[in-house]
């Protein structure tokens, strides 16, 4: 039997799955590791962290599996990042994340020194703070050293871990796109915004199509990971974008709900219709969940060590308990800015219209209902410009809750269908990538080997009701708080 091996390192761990090329699911693992989280807006990690993880994800997964029976190795990873290494891929200073918001003045400038051209696809006419460009110009004036030093710029995690392999710098072209460096047709890299921002070409990793083989496994590292000597390497590409294709993101209007920490609409755009944004992603939405668990439930934590339930699931039973509506409690899920729907990378996270009568049921559920409507601005946006949005797949961590998805399904009016292996979507898509890059899948329907859907939530129509009548409340909120966003700083 042959294998593909997939690497989706995503924000808070590296999960590594095993397929079949026949499209079957052998066994997954996942090693986490930390984000270092500072400053109000600083989102940081580890490089030492990632190597560490995909070594031991690789070498404990496939303990009884003939090593020579791997064909490949394919990755996806979060982006946009800001990595710079030198010449040895020594990490010169922490990797700043997709996440961190600290180059907020840097985006400002980009916005008047770039001519339009750039920065007229993103919210607002501005550069955003998540690309890699303004996160770059942050170390340039405030950590020249670290810039002078810089041999390459790193925008995808996964890129770390190939040019630890191979000594190679490669960004797949998809992903290049999201740093903010290329033309506005993205095809290349940008001479033009090069020279303006002050960047030599010579920083930026060398460009390649995600299903390129780009090295492969050799003597040195085997002991360290467990591959044999010759597999392949597979380029691969963002985390978005693998699991685009493991959610079945094939033709144009094509669309699911992304349930990661950077949950959102992904779709295919229309040009017949209105011009949408393809990947409308939130900064913090499963990591306002991840937050939740971590501060307003530690009650749930000691139940769940002490009964080996999962957290999540007594989580969602007290969510449940409190009415529609959280008894007039708003949460906005700014917990790191926001990208979409509101390019704002001064904002922050509220509850808005605590009682005295208020419970602690009240805000855990708000805090779902606040991810649901903050993606409901997003998708009623999707709508405005044409597309019909009655049913989403589903993927993710926070769609694996049935009160969850629920409560996402009625403040969205729309039914969710959640896939058997919802967390393998991405290394779905990496191991699709994989498959084609050595010839055996011819294009990206490959997917549907590997799909089975597992459960339909439909939206109650009187909770629709109710939710319809909240919308503008929290639109109307966002509004009143946004001048006072960067007095909080």
């Amino acid at each position: 039997m042959k294998y593909i091996l997939a690497h989706d390192f995503g924000t808070s761990g590296d999960k590594a799955s095993l397929f079949t090329i026949e499209g079957k699911f052998v066994k997954t693992k996942t090693v986490g590791y930390k984000t270092h989280y500072s400053n109000g807006t600083w989102a940081e990690q580890d490089p030492a962290d990632w190597w560490n993880a995909f070594c031991q994800s690789t070498k404990e997964l496939i303990e009884g599996v003939n090593a020579e029976d791997i064909l490949c190795v394919a990755f996806d990873g979060t982006n946009p990042n800001c990595l710079c290494v030198d010449e040895n891929c020594n990490p010169l200073y922490p990797a700043i994340l997709w996440q961190d918001a600290r180059s907020s003045e840097e985006c400002t400038e980009l916005t008047e020194l770039l001519p339009k051209k750039y920065t007229k696809d993103y919210p607002n006419g501005r550069m955003k703070a998540d690309r890699t460009l303004p996160k770059l110009l942050w170390i340039k004036k405030h950590h020249p050293e670290v810039f002078e030093k810089t041999y390459k710029v790193l925008p995808v995690l996964h890129n770390y871990i190939i040019m630890k392999l191979t000594g190679k710098a490669i960004c797949d072209i998809t992903s290049a796109g999201s740093t903010a460096f290329m033309n506005p047709e993205r095809t290349h890299w940008s001479q033009e915004v090069l020279d303006l921002a002050g960047i030599p070409m010579s920083m930026l990793p060398e460009v390649h199509e995600r299903t390129d083989i780009v090295g492969e496994i050799t003597e040195e590292f085997t002991p360290l990971c467990g591959l044999a000597p010759g597999t392949k390497l597979v380029c691969g590409t963002g985390d978005t974008g693998c699991t685009s294709i493991g959610a079945g993101l094939i033709k144009t209007g094509d669309m699911y709900f992304s349930g990661g920490t950077s949950a959102g609409i992904v779709l295919i755009p229309d040009p017949e219709k209105k011009p949408v944004y393809k990947n409308q992603l939130t900064a913090s939405s499963g990591s306002s969940l991840s937050w939740l668990k971590n501060t307003l439930c530690v009650p749930e934590q000691i139940e769940a060590k002490e009964t080996g339930r999962d957290v999540y699931d007594i989580i969602n039973e007290k969510v449940d308990s409190a009415p529609v509506g959280s008894n007039g409690v708003i949460f906005h899920p700014y917990l790191a800015g926001e990208r979409e729907p509101r390019n704002n990378p001064k904002a922050k996270g509220s509850f808005v219209g605590i009682s005295l009568t208020t419970t602690r049921e009240d805000m855990m559920r708000s805090v779902i209902e606040g991810i649901g409507f903050n993606i409901g601005v997003i998708v009623d946006r999707i709508r405005d410009a044409g597309y019909k949005v009655d049913s989403l797949l589903i993927v993710g961590g926070l769609g694996k809750g049935d009160v969850t998805r629920q409560i996402f399904a009625d403040v969205m009016d729309v039914e969710l269908r959640a896939l058997k292996y919802m967390d393998e979507a991405a290394t779905v898509g990496c191991a699709v990538l994989g498959g084609m890059a050595m010839g055996i899948y011819e294009d990206e329907s490959a997917v549907e080997k590997f799909m089975e859907i597992s459960s339909i939530t439909k939206p109650n129509p009187e909770n629709v009701k109710k939710y319809a009548k909240l919308k503008p409340i929290f639109e109307k909120i966002y509004q009143g708080l946004e001048p006072v966003y960067p007095d909080l700083y």
